[in-house]
């Protein structure tokens, strides 16, 4: 569980733009998860490709900017606009020595910290 409800943790966005005609309505809506969850979205970025880096999500270069970007803002948390496997989760976090986050456990993370009851809590 993210432990961000005492204080506002800083968050950087990522995405991979698939050529979506969708894809800003769906970076504003993650940033609109974000602060539902407590978090400030201190900036964001995105890459235009025709497909996923297996291993890292993001091309390295988009990476090391990122990580340059996030750092400078004092964010501690990237919070990426897809859902990862747990090996870019941790070739991500190894390379921007950020926190990583994807939609999907964002999403759960804000179900759960709205759960009331034992068995809303387990679901």
């Amino acid at each position: 569980m993210i432990d961000n409800q005492a204080h506002s943790v800083k968050a950087y966005l990522a995405g991979v733009n698939l050529d979506d005609p969708n894809f800003d309505y769906s970076m504003t809506e993650l940033a609109n998860l974000a602060e539902a969850n407590n978090f400030t979205v201190v900036g964001s970025s995105q890459q235009k490709a025709e497909n996923i880096v297996a291993s890292s999500y993001l091309g390295k270069g988009k990476v090391a900017e990122i990580k340059d970007l996030a750092q400078g803002l004092g964010a501690s948390v990237l919070i990426v606009n897809d859902e990862l496997t747990p090996v870019q989760i941790r070739n991500l976090e190894h390379m921007t020595k950020l926190r990583v986050i994807d939609r999907t456990e964002l999403i759960l993370e804000i179900f759960s910290s709205r759960a009331r009851t034992k068995q809303a809590k387990l679901q």
